[in-house]
């Protein structure tokens, strides 16, 4: 019974000591001991030549600085490959439907024909002028 209680401890003592190098991995000490046993650490980010070169992301490199786009590098700059980083590529938004007469529902307000627009400012005028 004794030996099996050790047993139980020694394998609870190495799964901890396993959880806390997984956990602290990227930490000098653990890492520096990794590459003495030959284990690959992970890499965090992915390769961002290889990423580029499968979504057609050309980095440009001119006078005026870099850019990144979808097609080939402008006059005036030269293509570089792509050494680290990362970029963010986000969509343009669509712009808004162009109102149409044939919407359903129609414009929110309907026009004033110019005979309903006279009889309200005169109207207004009356009411104006009968103020006490």
């Amino acid at each position: 019974m004794n030996s099996r209680l050790r047993l139980v401890i020694a394998a609870v003592v190495v799964l901890g000591l396993a959880a806390a190098a997984w956990y602290w991995r990227s930490s000098a000490p653990i890492a520096g001991a990794a590459r003495v046993l030959g284990v690959q650490p992970e890499s965090s980010t992915p390769d961002a030549a290889a990423t580029f070169k499968a979504a057609g992301v050309h980095k440009c490199v001119g006078a005026h600085g870099t850019t990144y786009s979808d097609g080939p590098c402008p006059a005036g700059t030269r293509e570089v490959a792509a050494s680290r980083g990362t970029v963010t590529v986000t969509a343009f938004p669509k712009p808004a439907p162009a109102w149409s007469s044939s919407a359903p529902g129609g414009p929110i307000v309907k026009p004033m024909d110019p005979e309903e627009r006279d009889r309200l400012r005169d109207k207004a005028i009356e009411d104006a002028a009968n103020r006490r």
